[in-house]
């Protein structure tokens, strides 16, 4: 929900169309009219990359970052509007441009952009950026990047002296793994050689998170240990190929042990309190899923478009779609997948019976959604999901101001801002 749509004269319209339609077999344009809903004023804005699970002091909270902030809430706080930084004090300033230079801060960019927020069951991790303008594109780029690990017993105390880094990109650092960006002379992009994944399960003794960084054509992988060294990680068992595919880029907890997938999309029907018995990981357009430990995860439906997210009720599963690689977003939105009685997902697609496909039509990506107790039916669960595009508000009917944080709460019956 981060575009907003300006309709005034043409609401007039459409519903006159609507009316007229009904008539003459048109009943789905009525419905989803019908189906639009006052919007919530939107309070968590800009692309968010993840919503991270975290453990504070016994209690449950979620953590996202729209780049410039780390908010949070508690999983139990199921109204709009509660997102908070309270408590929160982060090592360094936001990103920003100073065009006038001080006594206290130089000419240029300045502070660090929060890129990525990920946990484990005792650290909340941030992956950030610092800027540099470059002159030859006149554009800003990534000069260094860090890794940030605090504990979350000391997140929200409001010191940022429990932050510390963790990882570098100097070249004569005896540290390792270093964070290092290049820049793809092909394209003339800047890409970064590494990337971060991990298992964000709803039980914190499940939460594990990884550090895996291209090198010469392989890939090492390191296990994340809060303000300690990342250690290498060799991942030779466990590990589930469905795109054939050397690199690992997933990790879930099933039955009793983690297992590696190089889908980037997975999900597993783990709760509170009962282990995973079903995980679906998606490959392209095709999901896949795993019901043995084993045994090797089995295609059972192609979505029709490339699959960005996923997550669990306990009477369904969310599919949200969407390509990065367009030039403008088409093939994105949401679909929704009924489970059997055994908690198996059928292998077709079903009718939404609350909003969310008139909220996320194909021009959006649905870059994450998390269902905050995967326990509870649809209907009945708090669920969120952040959303993005790609090319220009003219190029699709995707508009700006949807960028960012949604959710449905029960009491609300919608799907709305965050």
């Amino acid at each position: 929900m981060k575009n907003k749509l300006k309709i005034f004269t043409a609401g007039l319209l459409l519903t006159f169309a609507a009316a007229h339609f009904t008539s003459c077999g048109y009943e789905p344009v009525f419905y989803g009219i019908m189906h639009d809903v006052l919007p919530e004023a939107a309070t968590v804005t800009g692309n968010i990359n993840a919503i991270a699970r975290c453990t504070v002091d016994s209690n449950e909270y979620l953590f996202v970052s729209n780049g410039g902030s780390l908010l949070y809430k508690s999983i139990n706080a199921n109204h709009h509007g509660a997102w908070t930084n309270s408590g929160i004090a982060l090592p360094f300033a936001p990103h920003h441009y100073n065009y006038n230079a001080t006594a206290y801060e130089g000419e240029g960019h300045q502070g660090q952009q929060i890129l990525y927020v990920l946990s484990d069951k005792d650290f909340i991790y941030l992956l950030t950026a610092n800027y540099t303008q470059n002159d030859e594109y006149g554009i800003g780029v990534p000069d260094t990047v860090f890794l940030w690990a605090c504990a979350l017993s000391d997140v929200l105390t409001g010191d940022s002296s429990k932050w510390e880094t963790i990882t570098t990109n100097t070249p004569n650092e005896t540290r390792v793994p270093r964070l290092e960006t290049t820049k793809d002379n092909a394209t003339t992009q800047f890409v970064m050689n590494f990337y971060l994944f991990s298992s964000n399960a709803p039980q914190n003794n499940h939460r594990t998170a990884y550090l895996a960084i291209r090198d010469s054509g392989s890939v090492n992988y390191y296990t994340l240990n809060g303000q300690s060294a990342p250690t290498s990680k060799t991942i030779t068992d466990k590990k589930l190929t469905n795109n054939n595919a050397s690199e690992i880029h997933s990790v879930f907890f099933f039955g009793d042990d983690y297992y590696f997938s190089d889908s980037y999309v997975v999900a597993t029907n783990e709760t509170k309190d009962d282990s995973a018995t079903v995980a679906v990981l998606a490959s392209s357009d095709t999901l896949y899923k795993l019901t043995d430990a084993s045994a090797n995860p089995t295609s059972f439906i192609s979505i029709g478009s490339p699959v960005a997210s996923l997550a669990f009720t306990n009477d369904s599963l969310l599919v949200g779609k969407g390509s990065y690689t367009s030039s403008y977003t088409s093939n994105g939105g949401i679909s929704r997948i009924l489970l059997d009685s055994s908690g198996v997902p059928q292998s077709s697609t079903a009718a939404f019976t609350n909003n969310a496909p008139y909220q996320f039509t194909s021009s959006y990506i649905l870059m994450t959604l998390l269902c905050a107790d995967p326990s509870k039916d649809e209907a009945q669960a708090s669920i969120y999901a952040t959303i993005t595009y790609r090319g220009s508000s003219g190029s699709t009917s995707a508009t700006f101001n949807d960028i960012g944080l949604w959710s449905y709460y029960p009491a609300r019956g919608n799907w709305n801002r965050e």
